[in-house]
């Protein structure tokens, strides 16, 4: 179990620092040597000088004119979308999508108008007031003989329901017998067909309903009211049908017919299930009731009240709203009667005039409270207010009656039921508009009649809502709450004068997010972005195509819309390029969105496909592949893969332009994003079975330029590449590469044989044996074919160190090598095959155990040299060798016998353990057993235990494999980008932890530089802590902020520990591949959110995030890749892969087992620069000047120090050439602060300090007479440096060569036996060394 303890200095095992000047150190100044051994009074005396005169206070090499900034922020890299996602679509953006289309368009094309008045008969169920409530459709029944008041009354009401829809025939029926409406109304039923009909009752003339469900009407002489049966009337008008009651007591008629359409509607069930019948499209219950008043209510009788209330507020809605609002304003009103309310001029039609402005207004305000109160009911609002005219009109006006009628103690009713809306605070607004117009109607009406003249001031309502839409954006839009302005934002794209603002407000609106989008399309604003694409408008065409490419970014199913009337061709002359565009701002962003846009459109469409090609769309993506903005290249590229997916023509037309040549370029592109999606359309390109033999030989030459990519630094790009392979695997059929892979396994093993390993000659089957009978089964293959170049790329790329990348790979590799398996000609070889690889994993494996036990009995460095040239294999392909794949096949149970198993882990085997003590510190999360995991798959561990089994190898649906980047690229227009990252706003939790985070950093770099002046002439044998780590740490690792403190062990694993307490924070386990290690660590932004970066002597790279297991999560796998391939074998010590990390310009300098150093930008994800070492032997340690990283030093197995500057050629980059060491450099490094010290170790036991001006070392320390040095060390604030040597002693040193402290590290009982170091690391700011010792042992010191 890892422990820690709290430890005091132990005077036994630390010398003083004054008593070892005279003893093994040894100053070597060039130019003060003679000069320092012939007075040793003055040597004596330069030791016991302060600090500050000890050391040179001119910056070395030239730097003293840079600063360092350490409080700066900088970019933090490897944290964009692409690293967290993987390009990974998200699954639950693809059901964000809500229905917001209508299932069908019903159309009301009948209306039946009842009028039962039978005027001076009043029935005898009412007692009326006197004076009473007389008009009627605003006419008064007693202003002429009875018979011509009702024709007048019947035409009013036929004209007010025109007015709401002039497209529905309507009929009278004024005064009827049961027998005329049972024939009026069967004979609408005959004509609607399945259309809905408007059957409208007034019932003022006859008496109240039943509450059996019985409406009156007359008999043929007026002598009589004749009841008719609700029951009856369902049966003569069928269904759908809108029902307007006007009556009092009208809610015993609703109560009714509900009662009687369920019987119907049950009796209609039982039918069709006996008879197992269709059950019918429309149901009763699906009509539609809209009544005046409640059951046990009776309509206001007040006379400044028109008698029928009800339908005046649903017919003539301004009129009743503006005598209302005189009638409850007598004092405002003065001036105005109600007379002249209903001369207010104007047509409803027409929105410049005051009536047409007010029954807009009403229109939006009625349309945003139904909105409002339906939010919670999608379907409903649809139903009511968008799949009928008519039924829309109506509800809006009804909303206007339940307000208007709640203030008389009436309430009306509907079915399907509304919520409350009588107290709705937009009613205010609508009051606001309506004194507004009311203070201008005298002026007006004087202006008609001759007086002085009037222009009339247009309401500023909407002006008013835009604002208030555009203050919640602004300072409400926080939480995903739908503004209430929204539906009056659809309203005034009706205007020209409100047109772009509404947009532009939509627009930002729609940025918010996919459910903003599905907010903006379920409340009806589809239809009117689609017609202003035929709009020519210039200063529109910006904010449409956002507000198009939001839209089809969560609702791709608009294919058809864009097809209509030629909607596409909008975006297509946005992508052309023309000078008409050049007077956008941001054009090619503009062209990036419609790229997108015609992408959608084209996908799985294949009428959008011709459509495109016929306007020329690959011509005009083509032109922009070397656009500036990198948005703009990654769409050009995905719009022209969905233009050629499965469609030969476009595919000609894009050989014609040379358009794969174009693509193959952008595969060196400076964006990953961009290089990704030339290679998706590079695999759709290869996707087309129709293929002639140029199509062939051009998708060849297509595959082998794209080779290129198998060294890219993204993972999203390598996953492309296969994604792109297995098209032509699937397309070029199994034979071929069936051949390909037999013609490799004899390569593997003839190969084999040629570096003596005798043990692959089978006596029962060689390769020739087989070989002849291959031939027929496969057919012939040239040695060098693409399909061989292609199934090795494949084979590497199955070992890719992303799993993603290597899971997609196996897949294909693991298809293929099934149906080889089965392949009679075959069979036997391959068993021979896997038997000898079981064999001979079983002996390495027992030659590694005897090797590990062993250990004990050799020194430190012959140990790791032995194990260096045993376990390393003897090439890299090795690793993808035919054996392995056919035993992953098979699937063996004991994962030792394979050639990815690692050496026995002590750590992680005891993880359980480990967990039942580590618990108690880390919050009862137990550490992670299976190692870093991807994002895209939480349980997933590293290549190197891939799940090949998730997919069955003999499937025919495996090929091609499906790629998600165009989906993952999609999603970047559901994100918001109007609006600044969360990471800058302020008082957002990511804006407060940084802000909290730089305080405290700022906080440690001011006691880092207050204690480097004296740690410099201290001694530094003040033990902090002493952390158990079970497992010798071969590297540590300081956080610059936190108090993180990393080990890595010989079995791959990582320990991150809090340094401070002791406690193990996470484990995670690297996945190296079989025999290699660990040989570096970084942190990349520390400012920040630090990631981990190891290095591996496999030449892999991995970077994880959430490495010390906070928020109870294991480490994430950001990114990994190869950075050094064609490492170099040999049986003398190697390094393995050595970095250096540059946070300011994002550069990786990577060296090793190799004669380059490799530049990699982290920014870009590729390699940048390759620097000849022109040195024989292997790169031991890199270091880079921290202000502008243009000079890199590197020390070499040889002993050599070479200085590089990146500005020049990769031939001429040595600047500088040292050789004074002349065994191993054990570290170089370049201090980032202070005096910027170069100083170097070299494995004789010399320390040398340099000038990169200077020819020759300016100061020499022999730190280790008689040991070699194992571990340099150098603080980059303070100007000392530690040692370790195989004497099991560690020194620190002044640069001056001051010896300040010398530690004897030991364990066991009281100290009794001496640990030998390897490990040695300085804390980057504060004053604090960590050592590892070979007894387990991590131990923290600080001067005293």
């Amino acid at each position: 179990m890892p422990t820690a303890t709290q430890s005091t200095p132990s005077d036994a095992n630390n010398e003083d620092a004054r008593s070892t000047r005279s003893t093994s150190s040894t100053l070597v100044n060039g130019e003060n040597n003679a000069r320092a051994e012939s007075d040793p009074e003055r040597q004596s005396s330069t030791v016991d000088m302060p600090a500050s005169s000890q050391v040179n206070p001119t910056v070395r090499h030239g730097f003293d004119q840079e600063l360092y900034g350490e409080d700066i922020i900088r970019f933090l890299y490897f944290s964009e979308k692409r690293h967290n996602t993987h390009a990974t679509a998200n699954p639950e953006l693809r059901n964000a999508l809500l229905d917001w289309r209508l299932p069908e368009r019903i159309k009301t094309v009948s209306g039946l108008l009842v009028v039962c008045l039978r005027i001076g008969t009043d029935p005898p169920d009412i007692v009326k007031t006197s004076p009473c409530a007389e008009l009627e459709c605003w006419i008064d029944p007693f202003a002429l003989v009875p018979t011509k008041s009702l024709e007048a009354i019947g035409r009013n009401l036929h004209q007010q329901y025109e007015n709401i829809n002039g497209r529905t025939r309507f009929k009278l029926s004024l005064d009827p017998s049961v027998e005329e409406t049972k024939k009026v109304c069967c004979q609408m039923r005959r004509n609607a067909k399945e259309e809905r009909i408007l059957f409208h009752y007034n019932g003022h003339g006859v008496p109240k309903p039943t509450a059996s469900g019985e409406i009156w009407v007359f008999n043929r002489h007026y002598t009589q009211y004749i009841p008719v049966s609700l029951f009856d009337l369902q049966s003569w008008l069928g269904s759908p049908v809108i029902y307007v009651w006007d009556c009092s007591s009208a809610g015993n008629i609703v109560n009714a017919f509900n009662r009687f359409a369920e019987q119907r509607d049950n009796e209609t069930m039982r039918m069709a299930q006996q008879h197992q019948g269709q059950m019918p499209s429309s149901s009763w219950r699906d009509c539609i009731q809209l009544a005046a008043c409640g059951p046990t209510e009776t309509l206001p009788m007040n006379p400044e009240l028109p008698a029928d209330v009800f339908t005046a507020c649903l017919t003539t809605p301004i009129e009743m709203s503006l005598r209302w609002v005189v009638m409850r304003n007598p004092l405002l009103t003065n001036n105005i009667t109600k007379d002249m309310v209903m001369r207010l001029p104007g047509r409803a039609a027409e929105r410049r005039t005051p009536l047409g402005e007010l029954n807009w207004i009403f229109t939006a305000v009625t349309d945003t409270i139904a909105w409002c109160v339906l939010q919670d009911q999608p379907e409903l609002f649809k139903r009511l207010f968008r799949q009928d005219l008519t039924v829309a009109s109506m509800f809006r006006n009804f909303l206007l009656a339940e307000r208007i009628l709640r203030s008389y103690q009436c309430t009306p009713m509907s079915t399907p039921k509304l919520p409350n809306t009588h107290d709705h605070p937009m009613w205010q607004a609508w009051d606001l508009a309506v004194d507004m117009c009311l203070f201008q109607l005298p002026a007006l009406l004087a202006a008609e009649a001759g007086g002085p003249a009037y222009q009339y001031q247009s309401s500023t309502f909407f002006a008013e809502q835009l604002t208030a839409f555009e203050v919640w954006l602004s300072e409400g839009a926080v939480n995903p709450k739908i503004p209430e302005q929204l539906p009056i934002v659809l309203q005034v794209l009706l205007s020209q004068v409100h047109r772009l603002r509404a947009l532009m407000l939509l627009s930002r609106f729609l940025d918010l997010g996919p459910w903003a989008v599905n907010a903006a399309l379920s409340v009806g604003i589809f239809p009117y972005v689609l017609k202003l694409l035929q709009s020519p408008a210039a200063e529109l065409k910006p904010v449409l195509v956002f507000i198009w490419a939001r839209i089809l970014a969560v609702d791709r199913s608009c294919q058809n819309d864009l097809l209509k009337d030629h909607g596409y061709a909008y975006f297509i002359n946005i992508l052309t390029p023309n000078n008409a565009m050049l007077s956008i701002p941001h054009v090619s962003e503009h062209r990036a969105m419609s790229a997108f846009i015609l992408s959608v459109f084209c996908t799985n469409f294949k009428m959008g496909q011709q459509a495109c090609l016929r306007s020329n769309i690959i011509s005009a993506c083509l032109a922009h592949v070397k656009d500036p903005d990198p948005l703009l290249r990654q769409w050009v590229c995905l719009c022209l893969a969905q233009v050629w997916m499965n469609n030969s023509e476009a595919k000609s037309a894009a050989i014609t332009e040379n358009g794969h040549e174009k693509l193959c370029a952008m595969l060196s592109d400076s964006v990953p994003e961009v290089r990704a999606s030339a290679m998706y359309a590079l695999g759709t390109f290869l996707s087309d079975p129709n293929k002639t033999e140029q199509i062939v030989n051009i998708e060849h030459n297509i595959a082998i330029s794209a080779l290129v990519v198998m060294s890219d630094g993204s993972p999203i790009v390598r996953k492309e590449f296969v994604a792109a392979l297995s098209h032509i695997v699937h397309q070029a059929g199994l034979t071929k590469f069936l051949a390909a892979a037999s013609q490799t396994i004899e390569e593997d093993q003839s190969q084999r044989s040629v570096f003596g390993d005798d043990r692959n000659k089978f006596a029962k089957c060689r390769p020739g044996d087989w070989r002849s009978n291959s031939d027929s089964d496969f057919g012939s293959s040239s040695y060098d074919s693409v399909y061989t170049v292609i199934w090795k790329a494949l084979l590497n790329l199955s070992v890719d160190p992303h799993p993603d990348v290597a899971k997609a790979a196996s897949v294909i590799v693991d298809h293929i090598n099934y149906k080889l398996l089965n392949t009679p000609s075959f069979g036997e070889y391959a068993s021979n095959i896997i038997r000898e690889s079981m064999q001979q994993a079983v002996q390495e494996n027992a030659t590694s155990g005897a090797l590990d036990r062993s250990q004990s009995f050799h020194t430190h460095d012959d140990r790791a040299s032995a194990a260096t040239s045993s376990r390393r294999p003897a090439k890299l392909t090795r690793s993808v060798s035919f054996a392995s794949t056919l035993r992953t096949i098979y699937n063996f149970s004991n994962s030792s016998l394979t050639t990815d198993s690692h050496p026995p882990n002590p750590r992680l085997h005891n993880d359980h353990a480990r967990a039942s003590g580590a618990t108690a510190s880390l919050g009862h999360r137990h550490p992670p057993k299976n190692g870093p995991t991807s994002p895209t798959s939480p349980s997933r561990s590293s290549t190197s235990h891939v799940d090949r089994d998730t997919t069955n190898p003999d499937a025919d649906h495996v090929l091609p494999l499906a790629s998600e980047f165009y989906d993952w690229s999609c999603e970047y227009f559901t994100e918001p980008q109007m609006r600044a990252a969360e990471s800058d706003e302020p008082g957002s939790v990511v804006y407060t932890q940084r802000k909290w985070r730089r305080a405290r950093n700022e906080k440690i770099l001011d006691e880092s530089n207050a204690t480097k002046a004296m740690a410099a002439r201290s001694r530094w044998d003040d033990q902090i802590i002493s952390i158990y780590n079970e497992t010798e740490a071969t590297k540590l690792l300081l956080h610059q902020f936190e108090p993180h403190l990393v080990a890595a062990d010989a079995y791959n694993c990582l320990v991150v520990w809090d340094w401070k307490t002791g406690t193990p924070l996470s484990v995670i386990d690297n996945h190296n591949p079989s025999h290699s290690r660990i040989t570096d660590l970084k942190f990349l932004n520390e400012d920040d959110v630090a990631l981990l970066l190891t290095a591996s002597d496999d030449g892999v790279v991995r970077i994880y995030k959430n490495y010390d297991g906070s928020d109870q999560e294991d480490a994430i796998l950001v990114s990994s890749w190869r950075a050094l391939k064609d490492m170099e074998k040999s049986s003398s010590r190697q390094s393995g892969l050595i970095c250096d990390w540059h946070q300011g310009r994002g550069t990786l300098a990577t060296g090793g087992d190799a004669r380059i150093i490799k530049l990699w930008d982290a920014h870009q994800e590729m390699s940048i620069m390759d620097i000849a070492t022109q040195s024989n032997g292997c790169v031991t340690s890199i270091t880079s000047d921290q202000v502008n990283g243009n000079i890199i030093v590197a020390g070499f197995g040889d002993g050599l120090i070479g200085v590089y500057d990146r500005r020049l050629k990769s031939s001429a980059a040595m600047v500088q050439r040292w050789d004074e060491h002349k065994a191993w450099v054990t570290g170089v490094h370049l201090q980032r602060d202070g005096n910027r010290e170069l100083i170097s170790g070299g494995f004789g036991g010399d320390i040398r300090i340099w000038d990169i001006r200077e020819p020759n070392s300016l100061r020499t320390i022999q730190a280790h007479t008689y040991a070699d040095i194992t571990a340099l060390a150098v603080h980059d604030h303070s100007p000392i440096f530690a040692t370790a040597g195989d004497d099991q002693v560690i020194k620190l040193w002044n640069v001056d060569g001051t010896r300040l402290s010398t530690i004897r590290p030991s364990s066991g009982f009281l100290g009794q036996k001496n640990a030998f170091t390897r490990a040695l690391t300085f804390h980057p700011n504060l004053m604090v060394m960590a050592a590892g010792g070979d007894d387990g042992y991590i131990t923290l010191y600080e001067p005293r």
